[in-house]
């Protein structure tokens, strides 16, 4: 019997209603049985048993049952949601009659309009591929079949990779498939973040609708991100969304190892990327050793709201992208940036170039001044493979 190739309980499981939730499992009845799992002991409503039990069980969940929770979480954002209004208004349902929660309509669609939830994952899928690098292989075809233990000590291997770079050693990587698209999702922590926050615990007044009274202080947290990697068997491509140059490296590797037991399979030449923008915002500008300013001054993107390419170009361009792009750069698909960076001591600036999958332009800047700011900021993954 196949277990899931994680022991983390899924996120969907904490959050799923409990009803719908033991439909779900009624699906995999079988399967539960062969593992010892007795669903009767979760016959009841309550909400605190379903989840203790399932929480009890994460690393003895069916492999399907894993998938399943996983694919419905796939449709539980806002764009998953979007995707599952849309299939259903082409199929004639009205999901929002419901009156349910965007949860709870990824679960129901699961279960009582799966035509509708396999149109909606599909189209999620494709949107979700938008701004991927890609990777081509030595040659087409399906790749060799793996072990959930191999994916267990990918997952460890890419976890001391992220720790090396400060990002903590949580690393989990869900399989899926979608036609002849093998999925992977990749859940990593990030830099750890402090914020300003609000908290309401000194002082409230509950009279409506008087003031709420609110105090400052700092919060410190780790991000999770989720990435993701497809390889396409009919094209023989690897596609990855990932943050940074140096995590789509790693994951180049690690994939071409799983797949074909050949960490170079879809090549070794340089990865450059330009999540950095979204991930960064201004803060890409801030200058490293031998650089005194860098400005960004182009873009060529494709954006969601507009039809073909947008070229950008401005002296202060971020002023520019926070008050007239829709939603910032979150909707675009990055193609292109160019900045000004000014070396220390010198009057006139260096146009730098950077141009995904694995193209940098540069000229009168030392190799040495421009290289070491593209790769501390993640626009580009050092040769050597060396934790930045």
């Amino acid at each position: 019997m196949p277990l899931a190739a994680y022991a983390d309980t899924p996120r969907a499981i904490r959050l799923f209603p409990s009803r719908s939730l033991q439909r779900v499992l009624a699906r995999h009845a079988a399967d539960c049985a062969a593992l010892g799992l007795r669903l009767d002991a979760v016959a009841d409503e309550d909400d605190a048993a379903v989840h203790s039990w399932l929480r009890s069980r994460a690393n003895l969940l069916p492999l399907g049952l894993a998938d399943d929770l996983e694919r419905i979480e796939d449709l539980t954002d806002e764009r998953g949601s979007s995707a599952l209004l849309d299939a259903a208004r082409r199929a004639g349902t009205n999901l929002r009659g419901l009156g349910l929660d965007p949860l709870e309509m990824a679960v129901r669609a699961f279960l009582d309009h799966r035509g509708i939830f396999e149109a909606a994952h599909g189209r999620h899928i494709l949107e979700t591929l938008r701004g991927t690098t890609e990777f081509t292989g030595h040659a087409a075809g399906s790749a060799v079949p793996f072990l959930p233990s191999r994916v267990h000590a990918m997952e460890i291997e890419l976890g001391n990779q992220f720790a090396a770079r400060a990002r903590s050693a949580h690393c989990r990587v869900t399989p899926g498939r979608d036609g002849d698209r093998q999925v992977f999702t990749i859940a990593h922590g990030a830099l750890v973040r402090s914020d300003e926050a609000l908290d309401e615990r000194p002082m409230l007044v509950c009279e409506p609708p008087g003031p709420v009274y609110l105090a400052d202080r700092a919060v410190r947290y780790r991000p999770q991100r989720r990435d993701i990697v497809v390889y396409e068997a009919g094209a023989g491509r690897l596609r990855i969304r990932a943050g940074d140059a140096p995590t789509m490296r790693a994951y180049r590797r690690a994939f071409g190892e799983l797949l074909f037991g050949d960490a170079e399979w879809f090549g070794n030449d340089a990865i450059v990327s330009l999540e950095p923008l979204l991930r960064l915002g201004r803060g890409v500008e801030v200058p490293t050793p031998g650089i005194r300013e860098v400005r960004l001054v182009g873009l060529l993107l494709n954006h969601v709201e507009d039809a073909g390419t947008m070229a950008l170009t401005a002296d202060e361009l971020w002023r520019y992208l926070e008050r007239r792009v829709v939603n910032g750069l979150k909707d675009a698909e990055l193609l292109e940036a160019t900045f000004r960076v000014f070396a220390t001591g010198s009057s006139s600036a260096a146009n730098v170039k950077v141009r995904v999958p694995n193209r940098v332009e540069y000229t009168r800047i030392p190799d040495d001044v421009i290289r070491p700011f593209l790769e501390r900021r993640g626009f580009l993954a050092r040769a050597d493979g060396a934790a930045q």
